[in-house]
């Protein structure tokens, strides 16, 4: 599945490093949203992209943004990976890889490392409203958004009344 711009993102309900329910419609509450799906704390490359999202947090916050982080480790690892990079925002477990089959997550077909399945990077911002303003999914875990980029992105919206379109 692919997903749209202008068009509402699907729903969700999943547990983050604290086991604690977190849906989506709280985390976006009239706030920009940034959703970044990440390989897994197996992996070096998602490790440093968690680090430079933790870099442009506080920028987003102050644009009235937020972000949250996906991977399919359980609570327990996000925990611990949460903890080992000081990360500022919420790790969210999708163990089953079902949110991120709706959101159209590149399922890699590397199987020899990590959990299985696990997805290639991707991120998308979501306006005010809810609507989808960018994304970007990729087939591999090399050559992702620049996050600073994306903060442009949310610093335009968030000059704009929300809203990436007119």
């Amino acid at each position: 599945m692919s997903l749209r711009n202008k068009t509402p993102t699907p729903e969700f309900s999943l547990p983050d490093e604290n086991g604690a329910r977190c849906d989506l419609a709280q985390l976006r509450a009239d706030k920009l949203l940034t959703i970044f799906f990440f390989r897994g704390a197996f992996c070096p490359t998602a490790r440093r992209d968690l680090l430079a999202y933790a870099n442009v947090y506080e920028r987003l916050r102050a644009m009235n943004g937020e972000l949250v982080a996906i991977s399919v480790d359980d609570p327990a690892t996000l925990l611990r990976l949460k903890e080992q990079l000081r990360l500022p925002f919420r790790l969210l477990s999708d163990a089953d890889f079902a949110v991120s089959r709706r959101y159209g997550v590149y399922e890699s077909d590397e199987t020899d490392e990590g959990p299985q399945p696990h997805g290639e990077p991707a991120v998308f911002l979501l306006d005010a409203g809810g609507y989808l303003a960018y994304s970007q999914v990729q087939t591999g875990p090399k050559g992702h958004a620049n996050p600073a980029e994306l903060a442009l992105i949310v610093f335009y919206m968030a000059r704009n009344g929300g809203r990436y379109w007119d």
